[in-house]
């Protein structure tokens, strides 16, 4: 069976579904299933997955229309069997491209929001979206469409594979910047700006006073990542001499020098499920988006989150978040998580970490 993957929504979301993408592999080690992105990150998280047979980028935002219609067009000579839309993909656009690769079969989600400008009669079966459900189990519902026996107590972790010269890369790294035997806390302070998501933000101001906090307390050394390069300058004035900001040519070499960190600090954003898939122990600060569908999967984690009424209020939707509260009220469901909800999270998986780093 030959198998397309259409993840070209983003990295956090294609990562997502690589538990169900590993059980398909499983259950059926003949099938050939590529992967079509439109994300250089995304290509480069599937190029070393030994369940991945070919990965298609298409520069869908940067090329022209023309080019990247040729281009979609020429997957079909690949005559799948079966081709899927990553969950969430509740765009028109999306539903365009699986239909013009023209696989036998089209697999998408039916949303809960549901409109008819999105174009979901496009795909030949359609999964109902389920309130509360996990981003993976959605995506394991898409994945026992085509292989009806597979079971979701399979499940597996998020799948990331390094390479020896990433992980070659992030040794040098510590044993440059004396890190071995150090508490080496990574944050991740950003997160998407698409759809207004940049209001899922915690405030660097209380990232740097948290990083102050950990390094005076536990000795700690707090590396930054992610490109918000503003903000992360921020955190490290604010954080002192004890606060990194690494230089890395690429996202795996990133990821390299996050799996040897001691834990993780971040918004809801798609490091933070890249530290999931690191299985490196993590704090994770969420504002309006639904925590049930999107909390680390099968990792060591503590969720920090405002309890309002009216929060999550987030929905899969090609619309931009809206808050209900204006002025300085506006997104308070992420301005009201204070230092001390983080820190104290941080210092209880810290007290799990094994005792084999100096003070």
């Amino acid at each position: 069976m030959r198998i397309l993957i259409n993840a070209l929504s983003g990295i956090g979301d294609a990562l997502m579904f690589s538990p169900a993408l590993a059980l398909m592999k499983r259950h059926s080690p003949e099938s050939n299933i590529d992967v079509a992105v439109m994300f250089k990150p995304v290509e480069d998280l599937f190029r070393n997955n030994p369940y991945v047979d070919n990965v298609y980028f298409i520069d869908f935002l940067k090329q022209s229309k023309l080019k990247s219609l040729k281009q979609t067009l020429a997957l079909r000579k690949n005559n799948y069997d079966a081709s899927i839309n990553v969950y969430p993909s509740n765009r028109r656009e999306y539903n365009m491209v699986q239909y013009l690769e023209g696989a036998k079969v089209k697999i998408a989600h039916r949303y809960l929001h549901y409109s008819k400008s999105n174009w979901d009669f496009l795909n030949s079966k359609l999964i109902q979206e389920v309130k509360d459900r996990h981003n993976v189990i959605e995506n394991f519902e898409l994945a026992k469409t085509v292989f009806p026996n597979i079971r979701e107590e399979e499940l597996g972790g998020l799948e990331i594979y390094l390479t020896p010269d990433d992980a070659a890369f992030a040794e040098k790294y510590f044993n440059d910047n004396e890190l071995n035997r150090r508490l080496v806390v990574g944050f991740h302070a950003g997160s998407a700006t698409f759809k207004g998501h940049i209001n899922k933000r915690w405030s660097p101001i209380k990232y740097g006073s948290l990083a102050r906090h950990l390094t005076e307390r536990y000795h700690a050394k707090i590396l930054l990542f992610g490109t918000e390069t503003d903000v992360n300058e921020m955190i490290q004035t604010l954080g002192g001499s004890n606060v990194l900001i690494p230089e890395t040519g690429n996202l795996m070499q990133s990821l390299a020098l996050m799996e040897k960190c001691s834990m993780f600090v971040s918004n809801d954003s798609a490091l933070m499920h890249m530290a999931a898939g690191l299985a490196i122990p993590q704090v994770a600060i969420f504002a309006y988006t639904n925590y049930k569908e999107l909390h680390p999967w099968q990792n060591r984690h503590i969720i920090v989150r405002t309890e309002l009424d009216c929060s999550p209020c987030f929905f899969n939707s090609p619309k931009p978040v809206k808050c209900i509260y204006a002025g300085k009220d506006e997104y308070k469901c992420i301005k009201l998580v204070e230092v001390i909800d983080v820190l104290e999270a941080c210092e209880a998986l810290i007290e799990e970490i094994p005792r084999n780093v100096e003070p």
